[in-house]
């Protein structure tokens, strides 16, 4: 049994026939560094729980610069909640920052009840993680260049190691020229103190 199924014991009471229909329509896939899970544009009837490895969400703008929004990193579902929720077009793209394996189950083939539990799991998921996550987003994105870096270190230490530097400097909308420049910055203060 995969995490995933379990993982979904612990948040809604299932019937034996939902627990079944759940692991007959739940497969296993890798996904190779920078492979796309979710495109930008496309609806989303996916449901996927990372089992291991790393994702990033991002938008294409007009110009085509890539604009990164979240990190997954750990543990958890991986969807497109709104365009999964609602039906309508992904606002962004999901794609593996490094090799990873998630358990995906398509939900169009779930019968209504089950949906309605998956909803209702995505509904309650959106308002633990998600929504704090975006208010650390909006608090860290306010803030000087230098100051983002470090909220972001502070809060993410995790994924200074893990995630690609110009990855994280599209997150906190700087260059990565500039976010270069303020970790020399931090390790010379921090050789200054030693």
């Amino acid at each position: 049994m995969s995490d995933f199924v379990t993982y979904l014991e612990k948040q809604i009471k299932l019937s034996f026939r939902e627990r079944q229909s759940i692991i007959d329509f739940t497969k296993k896939k890798k996904l190779l560094k920078n492979e796309v899970f979710i495109q930008q544009g496309r609806i989303c009837n996916k449901l996927a729980y990372l089992e291991n490895g790393a994702f990033r969400m991002f938008y294409t703008t007009d110009s085509g610069d890539e604009v990164n929004t979240e990190f997954i990193v750990s543990k958890g579902f991986i969807t497109d909640y709104i365009s999964f929720l609602k039906k309508e077009a992904c606002s962004v793209t999901i794609s593996a920052i490094e090799d990873s394996e998630i358990s995906i189950i398509d939900t169009n083939w779930l019968d209504k009840s089950l949906l309605r539990k998956l909803a209702m799991l995505g509904k309650n998921y959106i308002q633990k993680k998600c929504l704090p996550v975006l208010l650390d987003y909006q608090i860290i994105v306010a803030e000087k260049p230098a100051l983002r870096y470090q909220m972001f270190e502070n809060k993410y230490p995790e994924y200074i190691q893990r995630i690609p530097q110009k990855h994280i400097a599209s997150y906190l909308k700087i260059r990565p020229e500039t976010l270069s420049r303020i970790k020399r910055k931090f390790i010379d203060l921090n050789q200054l103190k030693s």
